[in-house]
Formats: structure tokens, C-alpha cells, sequence
């Protein structure tokens, strides 16, 4: 009975009360609010590389609204960042008060309080990645985003031709408003190591003790509708992939896109050695920085990777099916893709051996899409944390 009140109680606050005191309550132009993901107490990625950014800003106060609390207790407040539960009251009051608002997905996913925002607000829309599928309002599937999209701010893009697609998929945001600074998580995989937060540097201490001085190909797929459409090595394939890799003094390790990285393929050990799971770091960021060979399919992840200039292959085992299913590209995949599309385990195995032994194999492919998708400065972060004060200032006619 307590349990139905407070949801009750939650509900009457989203829907009924909390548009009334969002309009009310001033917004603090000092006070910015950081999205979280689903199973991680803090923010991850390009909002949480903004975050650090602004370690050298004593004006301003960061809140990152959490899901879930840490297991460790590890989200304690510091003079510069609080954590507050999203859904709880005090999180509704912080961010009616808050200036900006920083996410990396839709605004529902922040917190149920979101979708009330108005525009006294600058929701910056950092995404999770370059869209090489599309997004947004180009996806027919999700008709919410028309509601949603006229309450953005700002965005970031990595080309010119992706702020081409982004002006489109999120308008009416204004394409002066798509920073080119390219996407601020790209800074926590090519950056120094002693700038990475602290329990970033944890993360990558235990990566390499889980690799114990073995190189690592990380397999990093996008997701499908079915579970069956997900690749699963045979015991004879994780046996044939298993003599590659230690060959080449190497693991693969296998990690699931968040919308299901809780399927038991991608949790369960392996009983093969050099077959490991790479689900227990929370910021896949962190991986890149150790990963001697990327292997994908359609995945954006790859668009990150190639900056490294580390070898790239497209396992794309489904790829007439996918096609026909999925929503449509932006690009061609052909000019797109950095590396060669293999289409069976034999055509991967082949071409894993080589990458292993030898590096990328089409160079030329290779900079054209490092030049089709990145035509920005290094140091997105800081670009991308300044941009948001001059917007600020712009907002209050400085």
C-alpha cells in the first residue's frame, strides 16, 4: 500500500505539479545537470568527459542525476559534483533549477521529470556516437522525437557532413548550433593516461590485468530485434579462434551494445581461455585505449576506433538481412566501412590473422573515413564545455 502512495505520489508530481515549479523556480546558471546510463552510478561518455573538463571551473556546480547508487560507495559528494537519485524530490529540484542539461540519448532516459522541461533550459544532445543509421526524426519507428527535439540547445558533430544529418534528424535545432568540436568521449581513449578520472584509471588497471600482457581484439557488435539473430561461436569456431589468438599472444573480448549486454552470451564465462567477456567496465572508452584489433559489424563504435589507426574488420554475417530489417543508412557502407565486410567465420578468422600480423590492410579506405567522419580538433571536452558557457552567456544577452 506505502509503495502504490509513493508511486502515486510521483506520478501527481511529474505530470501535475512539477511543470507548475519548473516554470516557477529560476534557473541557476551555474548549476548543470549530467545524464546517467541504466547500471552505472555516474555519467559515462561524451557527458561525462564534459564533466571533467570542467575540474579547472570552480563557478560551476555539476549534479549527476543517478538510477542506481553505487555498490561501494563510491558516489560520494565533492565540492564539485553532487549525486542525486533522479527520480527523488530532490532530484526534480535540482533540475528545474538547473541552466544546462547534458544527455546523450533522449530526454525521458535522464529522468521521468525531464520531458517537462521548457526552454528556460540548454539541453545540449551530446548522442552516443557518430549515427551511421538514422536517428531521431529520420526514425519512423520513434514518433516522440518531434516533442522532444525543439527543447535542444546545441549538439556536437565530428564532420560537416554529420552535421548535415543531425540538422535533420533533430531539427529545428539550429546547424550554427552542431559544434564541430568532435565527440568529447573520444578524449578518455586518445588522450593522456594520468587525465583519465580516477576510477577510469581503476578500470584500466584491472583491463590489463585481465589481459596479463596479451593483446586484446575487442568484438563489439550493434544489436538485433531477436536474440537468435546474435552471433554465437561454435564449439569448433571458439576452438579455431582459439589457436589464432594464442598465436598472436591474444584474447578476444566479447561485449554486448547495452540493449543486451544482460543476454547470457555476453555475462556467461567462456570455456575457452582466450575467449573473455567485456561487460564489467562500465565506459567501453577505456577498452579502446588497450584494443590492438577492433572487430564489428554496423556498429559506430568503428568511427571512434579509427583514430586510433588500429585495424578495423566488419564481421557482418547478416548483412542482406539486416539491411532489408533495419531503418536506412546515411552512408553507403561500402565507402563507410574502414576495414573489408566478411560475410563468414572462415573470412574472419583469415582476416583476423593478417590484422594481427600485419595492421590495417587497406590504408587508403581506411583515411578516406577518417577524413569522411573527423574534420575536427583534438581536446572535444574543453571545446565542448566552453561552448556551453558562451551559449550561456549568449542566453542572458552577454
Amino acid at each position: 500500500m506505502i509503495g502504490k502512495a509513493v508511486r502515486f505520489a510521483r506520478y501527481l508530481l511529474r505530470r501535475a505539479l512539477f511543470p507548475v515549479f519548473e516554470r516557477i523556480v529560476p534557473a541557476d546558471d551555474n548549476l548543470w545537470c549530467f545524464c546517467t546510463w541504466d547500471r552505472h552510478w555516474h555519467t559515462l561518455d561524451s557527458p561525462r568527459a564534459v564533466l571533467e573538463a570542467l575540474s579547472g571551473d570552480p563557478s560551476v556546480r555539476s549534479v549527476v542525476l543517478q538510477k542506481v547508487r553505487s555498490t561501494s560507495g563510491e558516489d560520494r559528494d565533492t565540492p564539485r559534483v553532487k549525486f542525486v537519485e533522479a527520480e527523488s524530490l530532490r532530484g526534480a529540484w535540482y533540475l528545474a533549477r538547473a541552466r544546462v542539461v547534458l544527455i546523450a540519448y533522449g530526454m525521458k532516459g535522464l529522468s521521468s521529470y525531464a520531458t517537462g522541461l521548457t526552454r528556460k533550459h540548454i539541453v545540449i544532445q551530446l548522442w552516443h556516437g557518430i549515427p551511421l543509421r538514422r536517428i531521431g526524426r529520420l526514425f519512423p519507428r520513434e514518433t516522440w522525437w518531434a516533442a522532444e527535439t525543439p527543447k535542444y540547445s546545441a549538439m556536437v558533430a565530428s564532420s560537416e557532413k554529420e552535421r548535415d544529418h543531425l540538422s535533420q534528424a533533430f531539427e529545428p535545432v539550429p546547424r550554427d548550433e552542431i559544434w564541430l568540436t568532435g565527440l568529447p568521449r573520444n578524449d578518455f581513449f586518445l588522450g593522456a593516461e594520468q587525465a583519465l578520472p580516477t576510477d577510469y584509471r581503476a578500470h584500466l588497471d584491472g583491463l590489463r590485468k585481465q589481459l596479463g600482457g596479451r593483446r586484446l581484439v575487442l568484438y563489439a557488435p550493434t544489436w538485433r530485434d531477436r536474440e537468435e539473430d546474435h552471433y554465437q561461436f561454435s564449439p569448433e569456431e571458439s576452438s579455431r579462434l582459439s589457436a589464432l589468438l594464442r598465436r598472436h599472444n591474444a584474447v578476444i573480448g566479447v561485449r554486448g551494445h547495452s540493449n543486451v549486454r544482460h543476454l547470457s552470451r555476453y555475462t556467461a564465462d567462456s570455456a575457452v581461455a582466450e575467449i573473455i567477456t567485456m561487460n564489467h567496465i562500465p565506459d567501453v572508452n577505456v577498452i579502446m585505449r588497450e584494443t590492438a584489433v577492433l572487430v564489428t559489424d554496423y556498429s559506430s563504435i568503428y568511427l571512434d576506433f579509427v583514430l586510433t589507426g588500429r585495424p578495423i574488420l566488419h564481421f557482418t554475417y547478416d548483412f542482406d538481412t539486416y539491411l532489408k530489417n533495419r531503418v536506412g543508412f546515411f552512408y553507403e557502407l561500402d565507402e563507410a566501412f574502414a576495414g573489408p565486410r566478411l560475410l563468414t567465420f572462415d573470412q574472419l578468422l583469415e582476416h583476423l590473422d593478417r590484422a594481427l600480423g600485419g595492421g590495417v590492410e587497406d590504408a587508403q579506405q581506411y583515411r578516406h573515413v577518417r577524413d569522411l567522419f573527423h574534420a575536427h580538433p583534438a581536446g572535444s571536452g574543453p571545446a565542448v564545455a566552453g561552448r556551453i558557457r558562451d551559449l550561456v552567456q549568449r542566453k542572458n544577452g552577454g
